[in-house]
């Protein structure tokens, strides 16, 4: 079965996907059958394998695929529904991997600037939203993670003192508040563990910068929160 070409990185994961789902409906691929590696994938498709791992990472999310370290990935589950729902999330990644592209730029140069305006008060707010992932890391309470999270950025964007920069956030945070991201994030927080750690390393690192009043710092170590979660869990094409 050939898969047809896609345009753009969101376009080439959705060609894997599509063509996942297709060869499991349509029974190439049975419950707990071994799919073909990356790189075969890769070439079916003609995607990169990092365009394969996101379409594979969004299957994982909705228990349609296992994903077995040093294995190999096999098919867990041919539930029409769900192959229905894998296939609408494919339809809408591109405007979610838009928005997270948006937010990575603006939420850099805001941390830079939040930086340079942080006052003890602001630190106060900030560290409290740590404080919360911490405990929601702890006890392994995702929707807490997620809450905890949102208002540790909403945080930074406040310490700006710019009442627009808080209200293009917010809209930011509220577009991304959508099921195939919270579906996406939930799988890595519960099946890789160093997922968390090193959110909560960076987000550390981050609040130490604007404690200190770095401005080069905060925008550096933003810019990496956002290019290490952009590179887990939608892969880069380069």
């Amino acid at each position: 079965m050939a898969a047809r070409k896609g345009n753009g990185k969101a376009g080439r994961s959705q060609v894997v996907l599509e063509y996942l789902v297709r060869g499991v409906s349509s029974g190439q691929y049975k419950e707990n059958q071994k799919l073909p590696a990356e790189r075969e994938l890769a070439d079916i498709c003609n995607v990169s394998r990092s365009s394969v791992r996101e379409a594979l990472s969004i299957l994982a999310a909705l228990d349609i695929v296992d994903r077995r370290i040093g294995d190999g990935t096999y098919v867990r589950c041919c539930n029409e529904k769900l192959l229905n729902l894998a296939l609408q999330i494919a339809t809408h990644n591109s405007e979610l991997r838009d928005i997270f592209e948006l937010q990575r730029i603006l939420e850099a140069g805001i941390a830079e600037l939040a930086a340079r305006r942080m006052n003890s008060e602001r630190i106060a707010a900030l560290r409290e939203a740590l404080s919360e992932m911490e405990k929601a890391a702890r006890e392994g309470d995702i929707k807490s993670y997620f809450a905890a999270d949102r208002k540790f950025h909403l945080a930074i964007a406040a310490s700006t003192g710019n009442s627009l920069i808080y209200q293009h956030v917010l809209a930011l945070m509220n577009h991304m508040d959508q099921p195939l991201w919270r579906i996406v994030k939930a799988y890595f927080i519960q099946h890789r563990n160093s997922y968390v750690e090193q959110s909560l390393s960076t987000h550390r690192r981050l609040l130490a910068a604007l404690e200190a009043r770095d401005t080069a710092q905060a925008r550096r170590v933003m810019e990496e929160h956002f290019e290490r979660v952009e590179n887990e869990i939608f892969g880069s094409d380069g």
